[in-house]
């Protein structure tokens, strides 16, 4: 398979995945808000794919909702299956991946930086001259 035609399918099934997600139903003490499909990468052969997932929280909210995806896993392979004209749909295995709490710390990071470089209102008046 063309690598082009590959990297459009996994965008379509991301897409598709994050569609979905309200879609599959609510779950017991997970806030589907905080579930973010970061990446798919589908097999050459669409048999498998891996979907990365972050999910904001402690690890007690990431356990849960890992589960929660894990248990409807066959509603969301039914749900791409309808919506996206494959040869086979690629069985799911999420797995969870640390980049939107990794870009967060960056962003964090960068307005500390930028809010202690920033001068003062006092700074930015100029000195005015003596004249004799």
């Amino acid at each position: 398979m063309k690598p082009d035609r590959l990297t459009r399918i996994n965008a379509r099934v991301r897409e598709e995945l994050s569609a979905t997600l309200y879609r599959v139903g609510p779950a017991q003490g997970v806030e589907q808000a905080r579930i973010s499909f970061v990446e798919v990468k589908v097999a050459p052969d669409l048999h498998n794919a891996i979907v990365f997932v972050s999910i904001l929280g402690d690890e007690e909210t990431r356990r849960r909702s890992m589960s929660f995806l894990r248990s409807r896993r066959a509603d969301f392979q039914r749900f791409i299956a309808e919506k996206v004209a494959l040869k086979y749909t690629p069985k799911l295995d999420f797995r969870v991946t640390d980049a939107i709490a990794g870009g967060d710390r960056v962003l964090a990071i960068l307005d500390e930086i930028g809010a202690s470089e920033s001068p003062s209102p006092d700074d930015l008046q100029t000195p005015t001259q003596s004249v004799k």
